[in-house]
């Protein structure tokens, strides 16, 4: 740690928290703890919400101090040093106070180490990084598909189903600044379950109901190809739950490298 890194991955944890605890030290001291969370991590200014997003920066904070921990050739105390300075700026959480009784945890030397911690995990760690573009258009997917189904006429029990695992797919976009493809990754896995899960309900309703079905297929495409692609794995979309997407859906999902899919 002889310099601080010009350059900060901002695809790996440390550098997510890193933008995000550099964009907060920059706020004015006089606002409000509620106000300045919701506008850094771009949620509503609702209580709920903003405690259950620092509860995640947290949880990304124990995140990188597990990866730093995972090399046992790093020094451990230099680089994990400002981490428990760094939890106090989440905790305790008391959102109508000034802002300067968080950013007096914010140090320079605080941010810098975790920079280091970026740099470090930038050499094992890496994921594509969603644009602003994708995130919008997976957004408006997300949306369309969350009205559809709300207005559907899906039997009930189905239709509260595929409204959860939309309202779980919604949180982790919400959470994207955070946890980045990873969240997405888990809350897909969620909703393909679902859908196999209720496949003959899916199937018996896909005739009064496209709409639903045709826009459930394009978002598990798109969100499933955005992580496979980020995190470097395979798709999840394997051939068997393809076929019934598309048997379901009657959606084209595209298949730009079925060479990689297992074929059950």
């Amino acid at each position: 740690m002889e310099g601080a890194p010009h350059l900060i991955d901002e695809s790996n944890p440390a550098g997510r928290l890193h933008k995000i605890l550099s964009d907060a030290k920059r706020r004015k001291d006089q606002d409000k703890v509620r106000a300045v969370w919701a506008s850094v991590l771009d949620i509503e200014q609702d209580e709920v919400a903003i405690t259950k997003a620092v509860v995640e920066l947290y949880s990304l904070s124990n995140e990188i101090q597990s990866l730093i921990k995972m090399n046992n050739q790093l020094n451990h105390q230099l680089y994990l040093k400002s981490f428990n300075q760094i939890n106090r700026a989440f905790f305790p959480l008391n959102l109508g106070t000034n802002w300067s009784s968080v950013k007096q945890h914010l140090t320079d030397e605080a941010l810098t180490r975790l920079q280091f911690c970026a740099e470090e995990l930038s050499t094992f760690y890496t994921e594509d990084t969603l644009s602003d573009e994708d995130l919008a258009e997976i957004i408006s997917k997300t949306e369309a598909l969350f009205e559809s189904v709300f207005n559907s006429s899906l039997p009930d029990v189905l239709r509260l189903a595929l409204l959860e695992e939309v309202e779980r797919l919604r949180s982790s976009i919400s959470m994207y600044r955070i946890k980045g493809a990873k969240g997405l990754k888990e809350s897909l896995q969620g909703t393909i379950g679902a859908v196999v899960a209720n496949q003959e309900e899916l199937k018996e309703a896909a005739s009064q109901n496209p709409d639903v079905l045709q826009r459930l297929g394009e978002l598990i495409d798109k969100l499933d190809s955005f992580t496979a692609r980020a995190l470097k794995l395979k798709k999840m979309v394997t051939k068997p739950i393809r076929y019934l997407l598309e048997k379901v859906t009657d959606a084209d999902l595209s298949d730009s490298n079925p060479e990689l899919e297992p074929d059950a």
